[in-house]
């Protein structure tokens, strides 16, 4: 005969249902740890609201420095990588017997 316990088994809740469980309890946990926010008092505490104002009256006080960004530079680079492109253009990359071989080794196959 098998005994059985006097307990009555624990039903437990599915893994999925803990997972969330730890999921949402979690956050709250760290929130917990953190420290309280200093609010205002005194004078500071009944301070108006800032005034909301239009991004373009900002940008209108705004002092801008007229420069040209490196654009001088970025041309000349260009230029350069142009000139160098331009030499490669007439450049062969592999000398006539070897290319002569591989030709012959395309029209073998």
């Amino acid at each position: 005969m098998i005994a059985q316990s006097a307990w009555p088994e624990q039903e437990t809740a599915p893994m999925p249902l803990r997972a969330l469980s730890f999921i949402a309890i979690f956050p709250s946990l760290l929130v917990a740890c953190a420290p309280a926010p200093d609010f205002p008092t005194g004078a500071a505490a009944n301070a108006p609201f800032p005034k909301i104002v239009p991004i373009s009256e900002i940008q209108a006080n705004v002092e801008t420095q007229q420069t040209d960004d490196g654009v001088d530079a970025l041309a000349a680079r260009a230029a350069d990588l142009r000139a160098r492109a331009e030499a490669l253009r007439g450049a062969t990359v592999v000398d006539p017997m070897t290319e002569d071989k591989m030709k012959d080794a395309l029209d073998a196959s």
